[in-house]
């Protein structure tokens, strides 16, 4: 297997860990940086092909080593975020793995075998749904099996801190603050460095697109205690948290560092704005199933996995505007249609 490409380079005292990963995303950021003689790991990144040996190589460059990193904060329960948390483990049992309890809580009903027909009955609940807004049969059963594999990818170790949204965490004299971020993932965080104004956003905000809101299998104990539908909504407000914040930089998990944090934020927002405008527009007088909206919003040339991603971010903002009644839900023999 041939060796991905990697970078390591030193940003205002934070190091960050470049390693390309083949697929549309092109590479992984990790980040190290210090604050009171602590060394703190954001993110854990991949766990695929020559990833970990690349990692280790640009590790090696910094003269510190895997024993020496003190923590490892981990921004979301995704593949790209959590794959070497065993390998550190393992070289370093003094680590300590902070994680958001909500992903605690996801990992580890996904990891477990005995809830397999749990994990099987909500995938088949979610695809039931979805197929109420025009989702195929055959696609259906393609993202059914989908969902039920990426289970099997995600290598799950048990965090020795919850960490919950507004947590400030001491280093000395500087802070680390904890920001809860729903919207790409339910239990994403980012981390907010006081002392130099350093925001480390894993996939909540990067650089040149943005990341996808949509539904998600949710673990049914989870669903009983928060109320995700409107996932769109959580992800803005978020975005307004972190912009009052007024970070100097953001360290994004993919694509190039943020230097004007504000700038950045009001473009994601008009983003969404936009696509609410054009999803109005398409629906106004008009009757549409989600799934036409998404093929005419998104095009109608993609495979299988990006229809339903396609499908599911224009439900995510149909919701959206369907909660500010801006848009009404039509039921007619067991399929949704939208109108405004």
């Amino acid at each position: 297997m041939k060796d991905f490409k990697s970078e390591l380079s030193n940003i205002e005292g934070v190091y960050r860990f470049k390693i390309e990963v083949p697929y549309d995303v092109k590479f992984v950021c990790v980040y190290l940086f210090q604050l009171d003689n602590k060394n703190i790991l954001f993110d854990a990144g991949l766990d695929f092909g020559e990833w970990s040996k690349s990692f280790f190589s640009l590790l090696q460059e910094t003269g510190i080593s895997i024993k020496e990193i003190d923590y490892c904060i981990v921004s979301h329960h995704h593949v790209d975020h959590i794959g070497l948390l065993k390998k550190f483990k393992r070289k370093n049992p003094n680590m300590q793995i902070l994680m958001n309890e909500i992903t605690n809580n996801i990992l580890k009903w996904e990891n477990d075998v005995r809830k397999t027909k749990d994990i099987e009955s909500e995938t088949n609940e979610l695809i039931k749904k979805m197929k109420s807004f025009g989702l195929s049969e055959i696609n259906g059963r393609k993202m059914v099996r989908w969902f039920k594999m990426w289970p099997n990818l995600r290598k799950y170790h048990e965090p020795d801190k919850l960490l919950h949204d507004g947590d400030e965490i001491s280093f000395g004299k500087s802070k680390l603050k904890i920001i809860w971020t729903p919207g790409h993932s339910l239990g994403h965080i980012c981390v907010f460095d006081y002392t130099n104004k350093h925001l480390f956003s894993g996939d909540h905000i990067l650089s040149g697109i943005t990341p996808h809101i949509g539904l998600f299998v949710v673990n049914p104990l989870l669903d009983e205690n928060y109320n995700f539908e409107n996932i769109l909504e959580h992800y803005l407000k978020s975005l307004d948290r972190i912009d009052k914040l007024n970070p100097k930089i953001i360290f994004p998990a993919h694509q190039e560092i943020i230097y004007h944090p504000h700038e950045r934020i009001l473009a994601i927002k008009e983003h969404h704005n936009n696509r609410l405008k054009e999803i109005s527009s398409i629906i106004k007088n008009n009757p549409m199933s989600p799934v036409k909206i998404s093929r005419i919003h998104f095009g109608s040339d993609l495979d299988p996995i990006n229809s339903f991603l396609a499908l599911s971010e224009v439900v995510a903002h149909l919701t959206f505007l369907e909660n500010q009644d801006k848009v009404k839900r039509i039921e007619k023999d067991g399929k949704y249609l939208f109108k405004c």
